[in-house]
């Protein structure tokens, strides 16, 4: 789950390249973790857009959350650049607050970024939700206020036993109606997944 920093062309260009270099990073074997896949993206980044040249630098880069699921044992490894994960593990809300840093851009100096893994043990039937910020940081609501991640947290809280599709359904209709007649502000990605 990714969401590149900027808008228009800056913010279209950062996605292309993400999107590879991940499709890249996530295929080679000598990587083992989630956290050293984003490392490397992350290094990636800051060389080809010479964000280690000072007069070159640009602020472009991507938050997300890598995220590594053992099919067999559902254990799940998972990796995050300043984005938060909502677990739910035998029916209890787990929430995951993402890291301090993003990937590429100028404000840490990719040597100096830590990304960790952390490790769950999860049972068929458990549920991650990773989103991007344009879910929670939607204005709407009759006072024109963000959605913002309580409000998410109890809306995932009120639907996470029902189906899938009726969850997708009520996190769309959610969005909608908060959002009115207010302008969208930033792209939305939601990705739910059941184990």
């Amino acid at each position: 789950c990714a969401d590149s920093t900027g808008h228009g062309v800056p913010g279209g260009f950062m996605s292309v390249m993400g999107t590879t270099l991940i499709k890249d990073i996530c295929y080679r074997s000598d990587l083992e973790s989630p956290s050293e896949m984003l490392a490397l993206l992350d290094h990636e980044i800051h060389r080809r857009l010479n964000q280690n040249i000072e007069a070159e630098r640009s602020n472009d880069g991507m938050d997300l959350i890598l995220c590594d699921i053992n099919l067999e044992t559902y254990v799940v490894r998972i990796a995050s650049a300043m984005r938060p994960v909502i677990l739910y593990v035998n029916g209890e809300q787990m929430y995951i607050p993402g890291s301090r840093n993003s990937v590429g851009g100028t404000i840490i100096s990719h040597e100096d970024k830590v990304f960790e893994d952390r490790v769950y043990a999860m049972s068929k039937g458990d549920l991650i939700y990773m989103f991007s910020d344009g879910y929670t940081d939607q204005f709407g609501g009759p006072l024109g206020k963000k959605f913002k991640i309580a409000r998410l947290r109890n809306l995932l809280k009120d639907i996470h036993q029902k189906p899938m599709t009726e969850q997708y359904q009520h996190i769309k209709s959610t969005f909608d109606l908060w959002k009115g007649d207010q302008p969208q502000i930033d792209d939305v990605l939601f990705l739910g997944i059941q184990l």
